[in-house]
């Protein structure tokens, strides 16, 4: 008998989330899995990657605080076999809108942050862990994408020991692999130099101001690296004052969003994630897919989890551009290879992530 899963989420901005629930419906089998997407809002750069076979149910309401109403209606009248709702605020709100429900699949509530972590910049982001205590013991299966956030979720929502599931983000697949070799279509195609980059929001969590700083000693040694950074966010105009300021027009670019980042990993000589929290980030598993070295900062949480024992000499400290800058430096000097780096994440899966998503029912 098939099972219908449906994938909750905000929107389909262009973030880590977003990618994560793109990947995760095309992962599910069809022969099993008839794949459903439910969204605040059909808008945003993921929106063109939708699989064609998946129906895409628009609640057409953007502010989670008013999706409840019409979540509950879908609930009743799509006779679902599990819904997995992504991020917190479409959590609390599918939590809520199940409570009144006639016919309440299996809720499955996934957390893609660390939570001791989050700084949210809104007012009712600070009512995110109240909410969250209260309600994600509702859920029929907490979710996170990573073993420390998992655990830090417990401590910070005062859960059972092991009550929150881990369940890797679905990252590694053919298309991925395939995407890699395509060819950039920006000036830095033709760079012969040594290639720097950055991909994520430009936001304070993902702390692009410590990796523009620590590229700036870098170059001081290394005259022949650019730094790219692909993204887009609230922080741009404040990335580029810093980056004029520090006289580095001609080294660092800001790319904006691109919707091949791979053929960018691919090419990169080196990626650096310099996040100052995240649970599982999904760009660090790419760019080792894709075979390219990588360094990152020891944040809570994923980063040492990805690594692990074989790559942990290229974590740095959050926020300390020096040594950002000496682990960039070494990862430079002794690369690894792209055989070791792409076995490593293999774990990492679509057809896993599929496999335990679907065995939630």
């Amino acid at each position: 008998m098939m099972k219908r899963i449906a994938n909750f989420i905000p929107s389909l901005s262009g973030g880590g989330a977003e990618r994560v629930v793109v990947n995760l419906l095309s992962a599910f089998p069809r022969n099993e899995v008839t794949p459903i997407l439910v969204t605040g809002s059909a808008t945003g750069p993921f929106s063109s990657r939708i699989p064609d076979d998946v129906e895409v149910i628009d609640l057409k309401t953007p502010h989670m605080r008013k999706a409840a109403g019409p979540l509950r209606q879908l609930m009743d009248e799509q006779r679902l076999d599990l819904l997995i709702s992504h991020l917190s605020h479409a959590n609390i709100t599918t939590l809520r809108a199940a409570k009144r429900a006639k016919h309440k699949p299996t809720i499955a509530v996934v957390e893609h942050m660390t939570m001791s972590a989050y700084q949210g910049e809104r007012w009712r982001d600070r009512l995110i862990r109240p909410l969250a205590k209260r309600l994600y013991p509702q859920a029929d299966h907490i979710i996170s994408v990573s073993n420390a956030a998992a655990r830090d979720l417990e401590a910070v929502l005062a859960l059972p020991h092991d009550s929150v599931k881990t369940i890797y983000n679905p990252v590694v697949s053919p298309e991925l692999i395939s995407l890699a070799k395509k060819n950039i279509s920006h000036k830095l195609a033709e760079f012969d130099g040594k290639l720097i980059l950055g991909v994520g929001r430009l936001s304070e969590q993902k702390d692009f101001s410590t990796l523009i700083q620590a590229f700036t000693k870098l170059h001081q040694q290394d005259p022949s690296c650019h730094l790219a950074i692909l993204g887009t966010g609230e922080q741009q105009e404040k990335l580029q004052t810093l980056i004029t300021r520090l006289q580095l027009t001609d080294i660092v670019s800001l790319v904006g969003f691109q919707e091949n980042p791979y053929a960018w990993m691919r090419q990169a000589d080196l990626f650096v994630l310099s996040s100052r929290w995240e649970a599982l980030p999904t760009v660090l598993i790419e760019a080792m897919a894709c075979g390219t070295n990588v360094v990152a900062t020891d944040c809570p949480s994923g980063p040492k989890e990805i690594l692990g024992k074989e790559f942990s000499q290229y974590l740095a400290p959050v926020g300390d551009a020096t040594a950002l800058a000496d682990q960039m430096r070494m990862a430079i000097a002794q690369p690894i290879s792209a055989e070791r780096l792409t076995d490593s994440v293999q774990r990492f899966s679509f057809q896993r992530a599929a496999s335990q998503y679907s065995a939630l029912i």
